[in-house]
Parts: structure tokens; C-alpha cells; sequence
């Protein structure tokens, strides 16, 4: 295979940090990556802010990537791992990895930002689908909002909001573990008996007062056209059943995962890997869109690509159609 030339390979790069959302990354390679002129400048161009280790450190990095094995040693990932969370500390929001050897440190050394792995003689993956959260990305996920469409005060409805949404329970009915009448019956346990039919309306009727996002239905729409496949992977309960024809661009999804179904919630691995293996997905294929951080690490590290979203639909259409 030929090899490809870098600066296209350096912008591919940079378009998955920009649909991620990222702009400040460590860069770990040889010298000849973290070097001026080498992929540090490439990526630099494109206005990414580009920190490197230290002089002092950057031999001992460049072992890590040429070496012939891929198994961490526990005190390499020690070190780097002290090393890389001193960079998130002062705001790096991602890293890039030259090399499988040196990702597989890097992914050891469980960090709370997605890292992201570079092969410059490797073949570029195309993008081919787009999987879509529900909450916080196709409606607004906003539990006071919904709590005060059913009570009169501020009050009553954050005691109502943390009542319903904010219970263990709720947590509970997602996995499938318990159904919406213990929702509320528990619910009911934690405000007074003249909330009790507002506690019904939340725990039946909640999907009755969410607000879509503006503009998703349309970009769901536009990339079915563009010839990506749609798919949703979501956490909900049960009553998902009763509100799933009313999501936006509804006919478009070629496939849904739903976690009260699988008894799993993200961002446990089993979930993504559910999902890939049922619709047949090559994960590098596939770009994870969610609203959640957490979430959003979890489908890294299963190897999607991800995307985390703030409501700014015109940032994920530049991101995916330009």
C-alpha cells in the first residue's frame, strides 16, 4: 500500500479532533513527529494548539513508539500517566498517539480525555455512519424545564425534578431493572401527597413535554442523503416504546439500540459493542454523537470516533458535510 501523503493524512486527523470538539492536543511519536516540520507543524497549520513532552522526556516517548511490543509496562504507564494528566490540567482536550505501541500506553493509562491514534503508512478509514444520543442531542434533556410544566412554583419543581429524574430508580428503569410504576411509586415516597398525580405526569408522560432540538431533524435528513447510515444508541426506559415514532427524522435510522432492552448503559463498553455487532459496524466507521463526556470516552474506547455536542447543530453539520 502506498504510503499517504502527510498533510492528508494530517487533515483527516484534524477533522476528527474538530468533529470531537477538540483544539488543544498532546502529540506523543518520535522525534520526527514532535518535531518542527513534522506532523506537530502539520497539525499546527490548521490551528490546533500542539503541546509536546517536555526535551528531557521526549526520548523516552520516542522508546515507547518504536517499541516491538505492545504491552505496557506498569511503570511506563505510571509515568506517562502523570505526565499527560499534568497537559489536562491546564486544558488539553485530547491525545494523539503515534503509533499502536505507544497507544496501547496511553490507553492503559485510563485518562479522562479520548485518544486518538495515528498511522502515517496506514490507509485512511472513511466515516460511513452516525450514531445519534437521544437526550441532549435529538430534544433537550432539561429535567427542571419539564418538572415545571407540571406545578405551579420553582419550588415544587426542582423537588419534582429530584424526585423523579434525579432517583436511583431512574438510573434503574434505563437498564431495564425496574419498570415506570416503581419509578413513581418511589418517587412518591419523596414529596408530599399533593405532588402525586405531578410525579405520574413526570414518570408516564415526561417525552409529552421535551422540546426537539432545532435543526437536528433536518441534519439527520441531510445525512441520509449524503449516503451515511443513521443509527441511535440511547439510554431510556421503557416507555421509549411509546415515543420513539415521534423522534425526529424517525424513517431515516436504518437501527436503534436501546439500553432498558440490552440491560446495559452507556458508557459500559458491552453497549457500544451491541450496537456494532448487531448492525454489522466496522467501529472506526463510526462517529458517536452525544451530549455526556463520559459517553462520549465511552465509544473511544470501544474505537468509534465521537463527538461531543453543546446543541450547536450548525457546528456538527460543518463537522460532517462542511
Amino acid at each position: 500500500m502506498p504510503a499517504i501523503p502527510l498533510d492528508y493524512q494530517a487533515d483527516v486527523l484534524r477533522v476528527d479532533l474538530r468533529k470531537m470538539g477538540c483544539t488543544r492536543i498532546i502529540l506523543l511519536g518520535n522525534d520526527a513527529h514532535m518535531a518542527s516540520g513534522g506532523l506537530r507543524t502539520a497539525l499546527a497549520k490548521w490551528g490546533l494548539q500542539v503541546f509536546v513532552p517536555p526535551e528531557g522526556k521526549r526520548a523516552w516517548i520516542a522508546s515507547l513508539a518504536d517499541a516491538p511490543v505492545e504491552v505496557a509496562d506498569s511503570a511506563d504507564v505510571d509515568r506517562l500517566r502523570t505526565l499527560l494528566a499534568d497537559g489536562i490540567d491546564h486544558g488539553v482536550e485530547a491525545i494523539v498517539a503515534v503509533s499502536k505501541q505507544l497507544a496501547a500506553v496511553v490507553e492503559a493509562c485510563e485518562l479522562p480525555v479520548p485518544m486518538l491514534t495515528y498511522n502515517p503508512r496506514g490507509s485512511v478509514v472513511p466515516l460511513k455512519n452516525v450514531v445519534f444520543d437521544m437526550g441532549g442531542v435529538l430534544f433537550r434533556w432539561d429535567p427542571l424545564a419539564m418538572a415545571s410544566r407540571v406545578c405551579d412554583t420553582k419550588e415544587d419543581a426542582q423537588l419534582l425534578s429530584d424526585a423523579v429524574f434525579g432517583s436511583q430508580e431512574w438510573v434503574w428503569q434505563d437498564a431495564g431493572a425496574v419498570d415506570e410504576k416503581t419509578v413513581a411509586w418511589s418517587s412518591k415516597t419523596r414529596v408530599p401527597r399533593r405532588l402525586y398525580e405531578a410525579v405520574d405526569e413526570l414518570v408516564f408522560h415526561w417525552h409529552d413535554h421535551r422540546v426537539h432540538v432545532t435543526g437536528m431533524e433536518e441534519l439527520i435528513c441531510d445525512l441520509k442523503t449524503a449516503g451515511y447510515g443513521v443509527y441511535l444508541l440511547s439510554n431510556a426506559g421503557e416507555s421509549f416504546a411509546r415515543y420513539e415514532a415521534q423522534l425526529p427524522a424517525r424513517a431515516c435510522f436504518d437501527g436503534t439500540i436501546v439500553s432498558c432492552y440490552e440491560h446495559v448503559v452507556k458508557p459500559d463498553a458491552r453497549i457500544y459493542r451491541i450496537l456494532l455487532e448487531r448492525f454489522g459496524l466496522e467501529a472506526g466507521e463510526c462517529l458517536f454523537v452525544d451530549d455526556t463526556p463520559r459517553n462520549v470516552l465511552g465509544a473511544r474506547r470501544v474505537g468509534m470516533r465521537a463527538y461531543h455536542f453543546t446543541e450547536d447543530v450548525e457546528s456538527l453539520r460543518a463537522a460532517l458535510l462542511g
